[in-house]
C-alpha cells in the first residue's frame, strides 16, 4: 500500500501543474490589463506600473509562469490587492471552517444515506422500501440553499433552537457544533438522498450474488448476511462516490456559507471574484483542487478497509 500511496502522490503533481497553469492562463485571458482591472478604473498609471511589477506582469510570459509555480512551491501565494495580507493567510483562517462543514456534511449523509439505502434494499417492493425512495428522491431534487433558507426558517424563526450565523465562539466547543449542525445538515441533504439511492442499488446487485445465495442456503440468518456480507462489497461504490463528491461539497458550501454568513473558503473565493481580488482566486482554487485530490486519494485508500481482498498492487 506504502507504494501505491506514494504513487498516487507522485500523479498528484502533474494534476496540481495543470491546475496551475490554468490559473495562470486564467489572468492573461481576460480582457484588458490584469492590473487595470483590479485597480479599477480610478487607478493612477503610478499604481497601474507599480502592480504590473509586483505581480511580475511586466517580465516576459515564460518569466511570469516560473515566478508563480516557484512562488507556490515555497508556498508563496502572492498578497491580497484588496487588504495587503498574505494570500496564504486568508486562505488559513478560512480553510478550517470549509473542511469543518465538508467533513461534518459527509459524515451526516454517509450516517443516514448509507443504513437507509441498504434497509431500503432488504426490505425491496415494501412499505419502508418506497418511503426511502420517495424521501431520497425529494432531497436530492433540493438545492443545498433551498435545503438551507427552510432549514433556518424551521430552527432558527419558527422553532428558535440553533443560532442562524456565524460560525461560534472561538474555543466554546458546544457553541461551534451549534452552529455547525444547520449549515451541515443543509449541505448534507441531496448528498444523503444520493447515497441512499446509490446503496440501495449496489445493495440489491451484491443480494443476488451467487455467494449471498450460498450462505442463504446455508440457512444463515437473513440480516447477517445482508449487513455482514453484502454491504462491505455494495459500500464501495458510495465510498468512491464520496470521494469523488467532495468537489460538489465545496461548490455547494460557497452558497452555505453565504446564506449562515461563515467565513469560509467559499465565501473568501467569491468576495475575491467581486472584488477582482486575482491572487486570492488563484490561491483559493489552488487549495479548493488539492483538497479533491486528497479527498479522492483517502476514498482509494479507504476500499482496503471495507474489502480487504483489495490489494494495491
Amino acid at each position: 500500500m506504502l507504494k501505491y500511496i506514494i504513487k498516487r502522490l507522485l500523479w498528484t503533481i502533474p494534476t496540481l501543474l495543470g491546475v496551475l497553469l490554468l490559473l495562470f492562463g486564467l489572468t492573461h485571458l481576460l480582457p484588458g490589463d490584469p492590473a487595470s482591472i483590479m485597480l479599477g478604473p480610478r487607478a493612477t498609471p503610478e499604481l497601474i506600473n507599480q502592480l504590473r511589477a509586483r505581480l511580475h506582469l511586466d517580465a516576459p510570459l515564460y518569466v511570469q509562469v516560473w515566478y508563480y509555480i516557484s512562488g507556490v512551491v515555497h508556498f508563496d501565494l502572492g498578497h491580497s490587492i484588496c487588504s495587503g495580507l498574505r494570500v496564504s493567510q486568508l486562505i488559513a483562517d478560512a480553510l478550517p471552517h470549509t473542511v469543518a462543514l465538508a467533513i461534518s456534511a459527509l459524515g451526516i449523509a454517509a450516517v443516514i444515506g448509507i443504513p437507509t439505502g441498504a434497509f431500503a434494499a432488504t426490505h425491496q417492493s415494501k412499505y419502508m422500501d418506497g418511503t426511502i425512495t420517495l424521501f431520497s428522491l425529494v432531497a436530492v431534487a433540493i438545492p443545498d440553499f433551498v435545503a438551507g433558507l427552510l432549514l433556518m426558517l424551521v430552527f432558527c424563526v419558527q422553532i428558535p433552537i440553533f443560532p442562524v450565523l456565524g460560525t461560534g465562539e472561538s474555543g466554546n466547543t458546544l457553541d461551534v457544533i451549534r452552529h455547525l449542525i444547520l449549515p451541515a445538515t443543509a449541505l448534507a441533504i441531496g448528498w444523503m438522498g444520493y447515497l441512499s439511492r446509490l446503496t440501495r442499488e449496489s445493495m440489491l446487485e451484491v443480494l443476488d450474488s451467487d455467494y449471498i445465495r450460498t450462505a442463504r442456503a446455508f440457512a444463515a440468518p437473513r440480516r447477517f448476511v445482508a449487513y455482514k456480507y453484502a454491504l462491505k462489497n455494495a459500500i464501495i461504490v458510495p465510498i468512491t462516490v464520496m470521494g469523488l463528491g467532495v468537489g460538489k461539497l465545496l461548490g455547494g458550501a460557497v452558497f452555505i456559507e453565504i446564506i449562515f454568513n461563515r467565513p469560509g473558503l467559499g465565501s473568501l473565493i467569491v468576495n475575491a471574484v467581486y472584488a477582482l481580488d486575482l491572487p486570492v482566486v488563484q490561491g483559493g482554487i489552488l487549495v479548493a483542487s488539492l483538497l479533491f485530490v486528497l479527498a479522492n486519494l483517502v476514498a482509494d485508500l479507504s476500499y482496503a478497509v471495507v474489502d480487504p481482498r483489495i490489494q494495491y498492487d
